[in-house]
């Protein structure tokens, strides 16, 4: 079987408009090389596309089953294309990161915009992911820099504290502890409880914590970023124990902020592999990133 991408280009066209006419206006060709490379397609998969219902082609069962491939194939191809124009247009000052979501909101943004300043004609790409060992594969591989909030344990990783904050108790506005100055751990007993992700390291040092104190919490919530828990706990939702610094929580609308008495931080960690070279312009990102982590 040989496709090829203009068959394939030719039968997503059809798809879209339901007409050949408008299929060729799409492409830019003629109404007969449609026709064409639709007809050369069903020979090779060999079943047909399309039945024809007054003027519209209406794809068959078979062709539906087709089309959620051949999106992905052409979503591939144009991501090909955009990254060959990126290469060409930036060449080599490129900057890749990779983050899980808690840092998404502030830190990141603030770090990029300051590498901007510094290196404006540099694409960056900030990639996003839920699990703390998936961006430490991601970077061992080929990423610049991660960040999570705890620092890698495999030695082929250089890294940088950037931020050591205290962690703070959220409550709902009106909460029945909101009066406290400090937040007990066995003050939250039996609370709803938002969570970050099972997948976050963080929330497994909160859990631990608890747990050594056989604290029972109604686990009903989890979500990504700090951002989402405290909406939630603004809605009344529950509690929640986050990292941040406290400038930053206290600009959440609705929410009572308090110290939390635990043996806990949360830190912003970057790394790099120690396998590569930085390029010119990583290193211009780990200083704007040390300078960052020196303010406090």
């Amino acid at each position: 079987m040989k496709i090829t991408f203009r068959q394939v280009d030719a039968f997503r066209a059809v798809v879209s408009t339901g007409t050949v006419t408008e299929a060729a206006v799409m492409l830019g060709v003629s109404q007969p090389a449609v026709s064409r490379l639709i007809s050369d397609l069903e020979s090779e998969v060999g079943f047909q596309l399309f039945q024809r219902a007054g003027r519209v082609l209406v794809p068959t069962e078979e062709s539906r089953l087709l089309v959620g491939e051949v999106r992905q194939a052409i979503s591939g191809m144009e991501h090909i294309k955009q990254a060959a124009v990126a290469i060409g247009r930036f060449g080599h000052a490129r900057l890749t990161l990779v983050i899980t979501p808690t840092f998404s909101t502030q830190l990141a943004p603030d770090l990029i915009g300051g590498f901007a300043r510094a290196r404006p004609e540099t694409m960056v790409r900030m990639e996003i992911e839920a699990n703390d060992d998936t961006v430490e594969w991601m970077v061992s591989q080929n990423y610049d820099f991660g960040i999570t909030a705890s620092e890698p344990v495999n030695p082929s990783f250089e890294s940088l504290m950037i931020k050591n904050d205290d962690v703070y108790c959220v409550l709902p506005k009106h909460h029945r502890l909101a009066r406290k100055s400090l937040i007990q751990a066995h003050d939250l007993t039996d609370e709803n409880f938002i969570s970050y992700m099972s997948t976050s390291r963080f929330r497994f040092e909160i859990d631990n914590f608890f747990d050594a104190k056989k604290i029972e919490r109604r686990m009903l919530y989890e979500t990504r970023t700090t951002d989402a828990i405290c909406r939630l706990v603004a809605r009344g939702l529950g509690v929640a124990v986050v990292g941040a610094s406290k400038s930053y929580l206290s600009t959440m609308p609705d929410c009572i902020v308090l110290p939390f008495a635990a043996p806990l931080s949360f830190r912003a960690v970057l790394f790099w592999s120690k396998k590569r070279p930085l390029s010119t312009v990583a290193d211009t990102f780990l200083k704007i990133a040390q300078e960052t982590a020196s303010a406090g």
